[in-house]
């Protein structure tokens, strides 16, 4: 559930006065620094825009009624490093499972990074290797394998990476199943 604009507040500390503080800090040590500063959320943006805060400090997004640190939370369900928390998430899922291939899971189609020819002359560079921190492409000669090429996750072009990350979460899916069916 998302909070209620008004129960969020910003505190505002500090980083160069040695109090303690940092991104690990607890909400009570955080509320129970002296150097602390609470803003509303538009308050806050006043202040910053109008350079009346330390220039180094850490910025805290607390909900003073359930006494939660949401900093870096995702609300709305929409975040600003999506990309970043989805290879994280690929990263939980391959550690869990193992690596995967195209193959072990039965994909139809690989991701492809580049295709160019038909037939006997096509050319193409396909992902079929997952691994945590990285993915492997196979690269096809017509239908004879050329050679391979590693990407990292964040290489990848949007389109490339947002069909892996739907294919590792099914994968993460089917795996769950498969675990409940062989324990029931």
């Amino acid at each position: 559930m998302n909070p209620d604009l008004k129960h969020l507040r910003v505190a505002v500390v500090p980083t160069e006065t040695g109090n303690g503080i940092d991104q690990s800090s607890t909400v009570e040590q955080i509320l129970d620094c002296p150097e602390t500063q609470i803003y509303t959320v538009t308050d806050y943006f006043k202040a910053q825009n109008d350079e009346e805060l330390d220039l180094l400090h850490w910025s805290f997004l607390i909900n003073i009624q359930t006494q939660e640190d949401l900093t870096g939370a995702n609300i709305e369900g929409i975040h600003m490093h999506t990309r970043r928390a989805q290879i994280q998430q690929i990263k939980v899922i391959l550690e869990r499972w193992g690596d995967t291939t195209a193959t072990e899971m039965g994909i139809d189609n690989s991701p492809c990074i580049f295709s160019a020819g038909n037939g006997d002359s096509n050319t193409s560079v396909l992902v079929e290797e997952f691994f945590p921190n990285h993915c492997n492409a196979i690269i096809y000669h017509g239908e004879h394998e050329a050679g391979y090429e590693t990407y990292d996750y964040e290489d990848l072009d949007e389109d490339v990476f947002a069909e892996v990350y739907a294919i590792l979460e099914d994968y993460d899916a089917d795996m769950d199943k498969t675990e409940k069916r062989c324990r029931g």
